[in-house]
């Protein structure tokens, strides 16, 4: 695997500390369903964390080597749930004024303490701009009230950031922005039960409701600016999804050829069939691009847009679940079967891609509005 030379020492970090323990406590997660903490520690006792984040901010080819490590333990609850820690600490890293903040951070940091994001209304989707959860101002600071639907990690979290609206005093509805961002301790939140998903069983996910007092010291982003600096942390995120997808595509077709390599149909090789090697060999050349396109992002060395985080994460889980789903024809009747082969899992799990941290049709929406005219070009080559 190609990685930036300068990260040496990190990658020889990545190798002590994604040992033979690490997977066993993954594996036995997904046996449990339960999310380890313990992972989380880990990483942060061993300088994952802070070797990530020594500045305000990321270092992308640390970002991107750990979330293929990430992508590589075979389960997408843990390399999720990790990068939803991870991005919580980019978003209090830079915008974390407050010695409260910043004492969150620096736990978080450490792994002593876990943080997690409560942005899904209670209805669901991804309208963080018209959010019916709100904010109003008190004489010490502010009351904030709503349900979320959807908040991984929330089950072992010691802090999650609520997305709120600030709305006026008497509590009548606001117009859509105004959004906030404010860190809330778990236990002064009401956590329901975790719902039983399609995938990721493992990263617990609930739905939580509250109506707590705050002082200003817990406020993140002040109104107006909560949806700017939540994409801060998403594009952290969703960058760290698309290096996931090459971890997991690497696993998953390397299983694959071994399967192929193992197994005979007609008296030969499955490998030696040239339909099936040369269907695999354009996805693993596609995987490769993939991977050093994330590569070409870190030795560029800027701080990718909220854009080109959401390109890659768009493009990555798209054709992570081709790959995935062309493993899982290959494997044919045994991959149809639980317990027995991991690709039926796999498939499951990789669909949380193209939904967890912005759907297809919000990130696409998001490139679009990026994207610029030629006029020039179109005057000189089409004629009227």
């Amino acid at each position: 695997m190609l990685e930036p030379k300068q990260d040496d020492d990190f990658g020889r970090l990545l190798d002590e500390v994604f040992d033979a323990d690490f997977q066993a406590v993954t594996d036995a997660a997904e046996k449990t369903g339960r999310f380890p903490r313990e992972l989380i520690e880990r990483l942060g006792s061993a300088g994952i964390f802070a070797s990530k984040w020594q500045t305000q901010r990321p270092d992308v080819a640390k970002l991107v080597m750990l979330s293929e490590r990430l992508g590589g333990v075979g389960s997408a609850s843990i390399a999720v749930g990790v990068s939803l820690h991870d991005s919580a600490i980019a978003v209090l890293r830079r915008f974390g004024r407050s010695d409260y903040l910043r004492d969150i951070a620096d736990r978080a940091v450490a792994g002593t303490a876990v943080v997690c994001l409560g942005a899904s209304e209670a209805r669901g989707g991804s309208d963080l701009q018209n959010a019916d959860s709100i904010a109003i101002r008190t004489e010490n600071g502010y009351r904030l009230r709503g349900a979320k639907k959807f908040v991984s990690l929330s089950t072992i979290a010691d802090v999650i950031i609520l997305v709120v609206r600030v709305v006026p005093e008497d509590g009548a509805a606001a117009s859509g922005g105004e959004v906030a961002l404010f860190a809330v301790e778990a236990d002064r939140v009401e956590i329901g039960e975790p719902y039983a998903k399609l995938g990721a069983h493992c990263l617990e996910t609930a739905p939580i409701e509250f109506d707590v007092e705050v002082t200003e010291d817990a406020m993140i982003a002040r109104p107006g600016t909560g949806l700017a600096i939540l994409s801060w942390g998403l594009a952290n995120e969703r960058l760290s999804v698309a290096g996931q997808v090459v971890g997991a595509c690497d696993l998953a077709l390397g299983v694959t050829v071994a399967e192929m390599m193992r197994r005979t149909q007609f008296g030969k090789q499955l490998f030696e069939h040239q339909a099936l090697r040369l269907r695999l060999a354009d996805l693993r050349s596609r995987v490769d691009v993939l991977r050093y396109a994330l590569l070409g992002l870190a030795a560029a060395g800027e701080t990718p847009t909220i854009r080109t985080a959401s390109a890659f994460k768009v493009t990555a889980a798209r054709l992570g679940e081709e790959v995935i789903s062309e493993c899982l024809h290959i494997f044919g009747g045994t991959g149809y079967l639980t317990g027995v082969a991991p690709v039926e899992k796999w498939w499951r799990d990789m669909k949380l891609a193209r939904t967890g941290g912005g759907t297809d049709e919000v990130l696409w929406e998001l490139v679009a509005a990026g994207m610029r005219p030629d006029y020039d070009n179109h005057d000189r080559l089409v004629k009227a």
